[in-house]
């Protein structure tokens, strides 16, 4: 499904997706001026001990940039980034991967799922890089300040 924004974006969302869909795809955009295009591999793990399937990309920089860190635990780094295009500030969660296995991280997103309520923080997307699992959730903004 393809979502166009106001910004001159799209967003391309891949439902029903399966292990055999795991892969690198290529989105190329055209006009009358040229084209641009720019790849992604697609992970697809099939679902977990809990049923919970989770696909992981692995291109977060080209998507992202870090502005700074935000806090810091025993498994993770949380850091402010910002959407490259948008600009849209986001919280992004680096788990070391040596610290941390697939499994629990995904167990994690499934606690995630199962908690959707407007008081909460929501995740947007999942990367994985050779050192870390990367969730990107929504910005928790204090209206209070």
């Amino acid at each position: 499904i393809l979502f166009p924004s106001d910004l001159g974006e799209a967003s391309l969302k891949i439902i029903g997706v399966t292990a055999e869909d795991d892969g690198i795809y290529t989105c190329i955009a055209a006009n009358d001026m040229g084209s641009v295009s720019s790849s992604a591999s697609l992970r697809v793990l099939g679902p977990g001990n809990d049923g919970i399937m989770v696909i992981w990309k692995d291109n977060f920089d080209s998507l992202y940039s870090e502005v700074a860190e935000l806090g810091r635990g025993r498994f993770s780094v949380v850091k402010k980034c910002d959407q490259k295009g948008t600009k849209r500030a986001v919280a992004t969660k680096f788990v070391n991967k040596k610290l941390m296995k697939r499994d629990q991280v995904t167990h994690e997103l499934g606690v995630m799922q199962n908690l959707q309520h407007p008081q909460l923080i929501g995740l947007l997307d999942t990367f994985e890089t050779s050192t870390n699992y990367i969730l990107v959730l929504e910005m928790c903004v204090d209206h209070n300040v």
